[in-house]
């Protein structure tokens, strides 16, 4: 068996304290960091059973929109029917649009006549 050679270091109180201090710091550091992590472990359990509440809640939702939606009676639509319909929402936009910018021309009118400049 080999001899094992010792190496003994002399600190003097100051330095001696000095470590104890910063030893106790470092313990003191890490304890705190363990509480902080259980914490947050705990606060992401939490987390996941409300989601899992939540997605229960979503689907059981869902089962009862399809349920009462199965009472509603069902009409089919023809495809020209579709076609004429997105034909006169995209034609009630650009009367819209229109309009608006009737509203606009007509306002500035009204403040050139009482004097403005706009």
């Amino acid at each position: 068996m080999a001899e094992k050679n010792s190496v003994y270091v002399k600190l003097d109180y100051g330095e001696s304290l000095e470590s104890k201090k910063n030893l106790l710091l470092s313990e003191a550091s890490l304890l705190n960091l363990l509480k902080i992590i259980k914490r947050y472990n705990a606060i992401r359990l939490e987390e996941f059973k409300a989601k899992a509440k939540i997605k229960k809640a979503l689907k059981e939702l869902e089962g009862t929109i399809k349920e009462a939606q199965s009472f509603f009676p069902f009409f089919k639509i023809p495809e020209r029917m579709k076609k004429e319909n997105s034909a006169e929402s995209g034609a009630a936009k650009v009367k819209k649009d229109n309009d608006l910018e009737f509203q606009l021309m007509e306002i500035q009118r009204k403040l050139n006549l009482l004097g403005g400049k706009y």
